[in-house]
């Protein structure tokens, strides 16, 4: 299985979340198609060939109605989403008979994205609120036939590779766990033997949608909480109320009530942000690294080291789709808005638009979060370790401790390749003065003559000799995920606790990841 996983890491590591998700539930819909084709399943593979096909092609076209009638971009990937997450929980309908409902669930699943909205931001999961208000209003709802034992070892391998790419694979288990305790607790309390709870157990795991809804409509970034501690509790909040509905209520449609219920309060706890940003600058730092610096339609508020969500519609976009999460490298107190990145000679479709961007040009960001932050203690000694790029959060950590003249004990482990990819020098060298924050650099590859610091690799030794008090820091780690990994894996070996550990990543960057 470890084997497994860390191949489909390796396959998947260079998809975006959202192009991730979908090939998953391609896959899904063709081990159903295969699996009907040698009567494995007792469905007709022709017909769910052509239900999945047919969403595909009428969300499409209701999302871009939709868009047009709401002035705004329409996705590509999330349209096909939904249809694909309806293909696997409607039915398996008779195509030919069914056509129009098809078409109703099509149009009303794309309708609530720009009806049920929030700052131009849907509120509920899609597919769910599609099929229940199908169920209100002409009685055909989902009879989530993706629960099926067949299905579940495929549900399982990409369920766990998705929601672990996507940082909710804790989510996932939090509601499973507690939904599973509640009716096991609920099943003893009603005196129910041993025998009885195991096999009610069995079948909620391998005979019910219960899986399939956590690795997916659960986990859907854009309707559950960005904040980790908030996700714990939606999905408590989402077992609770699945067992709740189940129980007293006996309601019809427990799963998507229980989800709904969880996506409205994440938009109570979390109201998100949604705001167009004008391209001020463009500044080159290195020979490949840019600061991008934005003027905010409207003040918002953020938490240096936190992240968002940039969408950048464009043509024949590549397979990596059109939306990326970029760390924020301005401090709140700072009039503008940056974030800096690194383009590749043969980079995406995507970098390929954003360098083009000209000075007053707007962008739409949104789905601000992250717990990549500094501690509410700031007398506890820290070490930030980053790779390359991995030193925007530090920038905008330390441009905010600079402007507010906070004063904290860090060390700076700082590596590149070249000495020319060092950016935000400046900032470090005013904060060595200011602050006391000592930043020590390492180069791994072309090192001058001149060059007075280390080189070579960030390892147990280097770190022993720069932080002999290392056992008493808080390590944050900020690169790509291997590389987070890796820096994770060391630090336990060298007695750190993982509660001392805070993580930073970059989805996507696997197959650039070299020992920093």
């Amino acid at each position: 299985m470890k084997s497994f996983v860390k191949y489909a890491k390796s396959v998947f590591g260079g998809f975006t979340m959202y192009r991730s998700i979908l090939y998953y539930l391609l896959f899904l819909v063709a081990a159903a198609i295969f699996l009907s084709a040698f009567s494995i399943l007792p469905y007709d593979p022709i017909s769910l060939a052509a239900t999945a096909f047919y969403l595909c092609v009428f969300s499409y076209f209701f999302n871009f109605v939709c868009a047009k009638l709401f002035r705004t971009k329409p996705n590509l990937e999330s349209q096909f989403i939904t249809a694909l997450i309806l293909a696997l929980i409607v039915g398996p309908v008779d195509f030919g008979k069914d056509i129009i409902f098809l078409t109703i669930l099509a149009l009303i699943s794309q309708a609530s994205k720009y009806v049920i909205a929030y700052r131009k931001r849907h509120i509920l999961n899609p597919a769910a609120a599609a099929v229940l208000i199908s169920a209100i209003v002409i009685q055909r709802g989902a009879s989530w036939w993706v629960g099926s034992l067949a299905l579940v070892p495929f549900v399982i391998l990409g369920g766990l590779i998705m929601t672990r790419k996507i940082r909710r694979f804790k989510l996932a288990g939090i509601f499973i766990g507690a939904y599973v305790a509640l009716i096991v607790g609920d099943s003893i309390f009603q005196g129910a033997t041993i025998s009885h709870t195991a096999s009610l157990i069995r079948d909620i795991l391998f005979f019910s949608p219960l899986l399939f809804f956590s690795f997916v409509m659960l986990v859907e970034p854009l309707t559950s909480p960005p904040l980790s501690k908030w996700r714990n509790y939606y999905g408590a909040l989402v077992a609770l109320c699945l067992f709740a509905f189940q129980k007293w209520l006996n309601v019809p449609y427990g799963l998507e009530l229980a989800l709904i219920t969880g996506n409205i309060f994440t938009r109570i706890v979390n109201p998100d942000l949604r705001l167009a940003l004008r391209l001020i600058k463009k500044e080159k730092l290195s020979e490949s690294i840019y600061a991008f610096s934005f003027e905010p339609q409207k003040k918002f508020g953020f938490v240096p080291g936190q992240f968002f969500e940039l969408t950048l519609p464009h043509d024949n976009a590549d397979s990596r789709g059109v939306r990326r999460w970029f760390t924020i490298s301005s401090s709140p107190t700072e009039q503008y808005v940056e974030f800096t990145t690194k383009f590749a000679e043969k980079g995406s479709t995507f970098k390929q638009k954003l360098r083009n961007m000209r000075e007053g040009e707007e962008i739409i960001v949104s789905g601000l979060g992250g717990d990549f932050t500094l501690p509410k203690n700031l007398a506890q000694p820290m070490v930030f370790i980053a790779g390359g790029i991995g030193i925007t959060p530090f920038r905008s950590m330390i441009q905010h401790l600079l402007d507010r003249n906070l004063t904290t004990d860090i060390v700076l482990l700082y590596s590149n390749r070249t000495v020319s990819d060092i950016v935000f020098k400046d900032v470090l060298d005013r904060a060595e003065k200011k602050l006391g924050l000592k930043t020590v650099y390492t180069m791994t590859d072309a090192v001058p003559e001149s060059w007075k610091g280390r080189t070579g690799f960030i390892d147990e030794t280097l770190i022993g000799i720069e932080i002999p008090d290392y056992r008493n820091r808080l390590f944050y780690v900020s690169g790509p995920e291997p590389m987070v990994e890796s820096f994770e894996k060391m630090l336990a070996g060298m007695g750190i606790s993982p509660n001392n550990i805070k993580r930073d990543y970059f989805p996507g960057y696997t197959d650039t990841y070299r020992p920093i």
